[in-house]
């Protein structure tokens, strides 16, 4: 009984990291500028992402509050599932504003950095190989998939540089757009970052111990 409870913790981990990604799936649509892409999907999503998270924590919480013997593996697969599913609604969260900025760069017909682009589609790329990891405990591949955040920071360093050398000599429109691309590009440098995170508590589980560079 025990292990089936916490099998069905770690499909719930799994389907939440799903929505995560259809989000980042569609805020990518969004930032290319393509039509069938949908602000409202993602607002929905990040609802139903919200209440999902919260599930899986209270779910972990009353199998350790019920103080079965757990194994080892059994506390680390509880204790991070609770802290994965709250940077998959950070990340949610994350993807929600850079989506709302598409949207209002779209209105404005505001030509979108594709940098931006770039990082929302390493990140879907991490998230998609990182729940590979979780399901499977193939904790070898981790190390590639933290890899990938170098670049997202690196795109996030040129975008920035790029916007702020030349904000000033723009109109009161673009200016305010570049800002809002230069938050985009901060929301998605984190949720690059949790990405990175999450790969790191799914090594922590499958290993017993705490990621280190060269792993």
């Amino acid at each position: 009984m025990r292990t089936e409870a916490i099998t069905l913790i770690k499909e719930d981990v799994l389907t939440l990291g799903q929505m995560v990604n259809r989000s980042i799936a569609e805020l990518t649509g969004l930032l290319e500028k393509d039509s069938r892409s949908n602000l409202a999907f993602v607002e929905e999503q990040e609802g139903q992402i919200n209440r999902s998270s919260h599930m899986v924590e209270e779910r972990c919480l009353d199998l350790m509050i019920e103080r079965q013997e757990l194994s080892a593996l059994e506390v680390r697969t509880l204790f991070a599932s609770t802290i994965i599913a709250a940077k998959f609604e950070r990340m949610a969260d994350h993807a929600h504003r850079v989506a709302k900025m598409a949207q209002w760069a779209a209105e404005d017909q505001i030509e979108i950095p594709p940098e931006l682009s770039e990082m929302s589609r390493l990140i879907y790329r991490m998230v998609e190989d990182v729940l590979y990891c979780f399901l499977t405990d193939a904790v070898d591949k981790v190390s590639e998939i933290i890899q990938r955040d170098n670049r997202i920071d690196y795109l996030h360093d040129i975008l920035s540089k790029k916007l702020l050398s030349d904000l000033g000599g723009q109109d009161d429109a673009h200016a305010q757009m570049r800002t809002q691309f230069l938050f985009s590009a901060r929301f998605l440098e984190r949720m690059g970052d949790a990405a990175t995170s999450v790969a790191k508590r799914v090594y922590f589980i499958g290993t017993g111990r705490r990621y280190q560079t060269g792993s």
